[in-house]
């Protein structure tokens, strides 16, 4: 195996003995329908499936017949307000649907009492009610005191800030993604992404809005683009009703229910899509899987390079997301069963969602025109660095494994390519453990090493932002719906929101700057290190002589 190439096999949830593993029932990639031979499985079956494997019981997985009920409901009061705005009209496409609540609620407030006595049956109103709350006990990600009250942090803690409480929270989950955005922001796209929206039914929706399946390659790098921005906002601020990862949760909420009324209405790209088969667009159980490719399928990612994420990490991560699913427009029931227990319940039910959708039959026989290598083709020689389609698609193999990639039909590499990616995957590594290690040097840690740890986060943090909202347009996107023609078009001015970063050359030669300070002192370090190491060996070598 390469550099950090663990076994590609993950045992997904309670860990699973090697008798355990070596009896599990075992359905081949091109079975022609895996979700018939999973509701066949006995309680407490072991399955393995592609390069995941993990036990079936009734707590923590659901059976493909538990999970089409789900896929008939939609997110109902976002598909009712974005009926009352007229935001699938013509005079309604593009505009922010956020500002529009906004406008339509001071509008009907101008009526004085009268809208008082009927502001509860209109569905923009109930939206807004309904986001200007906080999720309930069990979903929300606060800690609470023994006092009673609750701290409702929003913002992620620092790196170094003490966890107080026993029950990780929003803020903890926050932070745990800062601390692995390098490999985190790479999941996203190459398994959650790349991985995710090549199950059939996830695809057929796209296909219907162009999304992440055009053919223009600058189409489809906009709209993952946006998908980032609305990560990055999440995991910086989802203060109720004001901060930007809030912000635009709403707008990503009215997005899907704008998609879901267009598709309805016939006003889809193709009108193929076939609601009898495939259930309400981005129902509850494809937007659970969502979420779970963002909570879960991160952390399966570190765990395919070798890092190990404690288990208090995992589970901050997991009430991170699940409180922000409930601002997408997730039942609160569903969140609370899936996502409410431990993490390896969380990443179990999550198997269960994503093995009844996989791609199942025969591979592709055009592994170009799969959505999946639309998607990393269109990421390939983006800033910050050139990197070519082949890299994308073996990091995508890399974190997906060989069965489910072979099954995705992405090319295999060569091993030039294979050690490109090795190298970038040991660099990343390399530097979050130096941070680790040299922060908890007793007396240089005090001194320097913390120091290096946060301005190391700060760095990706700043980096990853430029880069986005760069690709942009150097504006934010406000999510307003876009027709194909300009799908590839950069935000104008008139779009969107400030972009609340700096740009000019000046910004660039900072960024580079503090990159290279930040090597330079690890180099500096670890060559101490290394001759301090062999003084101790030769001069140990000399008194015992």
């Amino acid at each position: 195996m390469g550099l950090l190439r663990p076994d590609p096999l993950l045992v997904v949830g309670a860990p699973l003995t090697s008798a355990e593993q070596a009896r599990a029932i075992h359905i081949p990639p091109s079975h022609p329908d895996p979700s018939s031979f999973i509701e066949s499985l006995a309680p407490g079956s072991v399955l393995h499936h592609f390069d995941f494997i993990a036990r079936y019981d009734t707590q923590t997985s659901f059976r493909p017949s538990e999970i089409e009920p789900l896929r008939r409901e939609s997110d109902e009061l976002a598909d009712r307000a974005v009926e009352v705005l007229g935001l699938v009209d013509v005079k309604g496409m593009g505009r922010d649907a956020l500002v529009a609540i906004e406008e339509y609620l001071r509008e009907k407030e101008r009526r004085g009492e009268s809208w008082k006595k009927e502001c509860e049956d209109d569905p923009v109103w109930r939206l807004w009610e309904e986001m200007a709350r906080e999720p309930p006990e069990g979903v929300h990600g606060y800690r609470s005191s023994s006092d009673g009250k609750q701290d409702r942090r929003t913002t992620p803690l620092d790196p170094f800030e003490q966890r107080r409480g026993s029950a990780p929270t929003l803020a903890e989950g926050q932070a745990v993604f800062w601390k692995y955005s390098a490999q985190i922001y790479s999941s996203l796209a190459h398994f959650s992404l790349a991985g995710g929206f090549s199950a059939p039914k996830l695809a057929s929706v796209m296909r219907e809005t162009n999304y992440l399946t055009s053919d223009m390659r600058d189409a489809t790098h906009k709209r993952l683009l946006e998908t980032s921005l609305f990560v990055l906002d999440a995991m910086t601020d989802m203060t109720t009703g004001s901060g930007r990862g809030w912000r635009s949760a709403f707008r990503v909420r009215m997005l899907h229910a704008q998609v879901r009324r267009r598709i309805a209405t016939g006003k889809g790209r193709h009108n193929e899509y076939n609601e009898a088969e495939a259930g309400v667009p981005i129902n509850q159980a494809d937007l659970l899987a969502v979420l779970g490719a963002f909570m879960v399928a991160p952390i399966w990612s570190l765990r395919r390079i070798g890092i190990q994420v404690m288990p208090r990490e995992e589970a901050a991560y997991q009430v991170c997301w699940r409180h922000i699913g409930y601002y997408l427009g997730i039942s609160p029931t569903l969140l609370l069963k899936l996502y409410g227990s431990t993490f390896q319940a969380a990443e179990t039910y999550f198997a269960s969602l994503a093995f009844s959708i996989f791609p199942s039959g025969a591979p592709p026989s055009d592994p170009h025109s799969t959505p999946q290598y639309k998607i990393l083709s269109s990421i390939a020689n983006r800033p910050p660095r050139p990197s070519t389609v082949q890299q994308h698609v073996e990091l995508c193999r890399l974190f997906l494994g060989p069965s489910l990639a072979d099954q995705l039909a992405l090319p295999e590499s060569t091993w030039r390519e294979r050690l490109t990616i090795d190298v970038e995957m040991w660099t990343a590594w390399a530097l979050l453990a130096f941070g680790q290690t040299y922060a908890k040097t007793p007396l240089l840690g005090e001194w320097r090493g913390k120091s290096w740890e946060v301005r190391r986060q700060k760095w990706f943090r700043w980096a990853i932002e430029l880069v986005v909202v760069y690709g942009l347009g150097e504006r934010r996107t406000v999510f307003a719906w876009r027709e194909a023609d300009r799908q590839k078009s950069k935000l104008e001015k008139d779009e969107g929101e400030e972009p609340g970063v700096e740009f000019g050359a000046h910004v660039g030669t900072a960024v580079r700057k503090e990159w290279r300070d930040l090597l330079i002192e690890m180099g500096v370090v670890c060559g101490s290190v290394a001759v301090a190491a062999v003084g101790c060996v030769v001069g140990t070598h000399r008194w015992l002589a």
